[in-house]
């Protein structure tokens, strides 16, 4: 399905998905601009800031910050390049240790119960290595379960958490890439 497998390609669909300025008291990340929160930022700049600061963030700003704190760490290149764009994707929205473990469980998912990984948020070499037979649609499913698990409070279908109001957009998101 995906056919980006560069940075270049991979942050305009990433960026597409963030969009520019939110401040939902209801999102964790609080302020954001690019998809980039007012914490992370904070971290690049080396000063605190305010949501108006956030607001005025650019673009190029924020794609040094994509490109330096989540590509260069995230070893997206290492992947099969099939999933490159949904792994780094993750790695945005979720932050790289819980991408790593929604990789690696998708991995598990297909492996005999002797031969699995641990599942870690660590990107090392066995975790890339277990990524070979993995199919982009089968972290999909995989990513999609995580989003459905912050909607959900506890096995009840109908009973579900503040964060409902965004699942729409984040399957969307899954699916989309």
């Amino acid at each position: 399905m995906s056919k980006r497998t560069t940075y270049e390609e991979i942050i305009e669909v990433v960026l597409e998905h963030e969009g520019g300025f939110v401040d939902d008291p209801d999102d964790k990340g609080g302020a954001t601009n690019f998809g980039v929160t007012q914490k992370v930022y904070e971290e690049f700049i080396g000063v605190e800031c305010t949501a108006e600061d956030i607001k005025n963030m650019t673009e190029d700003e924020a794609r040094e910050i994509y490109y330096q704190r989540y590509w260069k760490p995230s070893r997206a290149d290492q992947l099969p390049g099939d999933l490159r764009e949904v792994y780094y994707d993750m790695c945005v929205n979720h932050g790289e240790g819980g991408a790593v473990k929604i990789l690696q469980q998708a991995c598990n998912n297909k492996r005999k119960p002797d031969n699995k990984i641990a599942v870690d948020g660590g990107i090392g070499p066995n975790t890339i290595k277990a990524t070979k037979n993995l199919q982009e649609w089968e972290l999909m499913v995989e990513r999609s379960g995580f989003y459905w698990n912050l909607v959900f409070k506890g096995s009840k279908y109908t009973d579900r958490t503040n964060q409902v109001k965004f699942i729409r957009g984040w399957i969307r998101r899954c699916f989309k890439l």
